[in-house]
């Protein structure tokens, strides 16, 4: 779903429907949830009744790889929270912040 502002496009990657569980984490604990949809630069994430996120928030997505073992830790900060899920952005990362671990 890309979103149209009167002064054009705000999204800059293109983003993909899926439907899988991940993990949030924030400074207390981690959560399952479900990703709704994902892009190089963010994603909206279904977070569990109980958790309320705050715009602004640091959390840290355990994103599990679809066709190989193995998970992304994608750090990143909540834009919105709506009734659908909660949007966040991917924090930049640098070459060697950016993890991935294989199974």
């Amino acid at each position: 779903m890309i979103q149209n502002s009167p002064f054009g496009e705000r999204r800059l990657h293109k983003r993909m429907t899926c439907a899988f569980s991940i993990h949030i984490e924030d400074d207390r604990r981690s959560y399952m949830a479900y990703l709704r949809d994902l892009s190089l630069g963010g994603a909206l994430v279904e977070p569990p009744h109980y958790f309320s996120p705050r715009i602004g928030q640091e959390l840290r997505l355990t994103i599990p790889f679809r066709k190989r073992p193995g998970v992304a830790l994608v750090n990143c900060r909540v834009l919105q929270s709506r009734k659908d899920g909660m949007a966040v952005t991917f924090l930049r990362q640098g070459r060697s912040e950016a993890t991935a671990l294989s199974g």
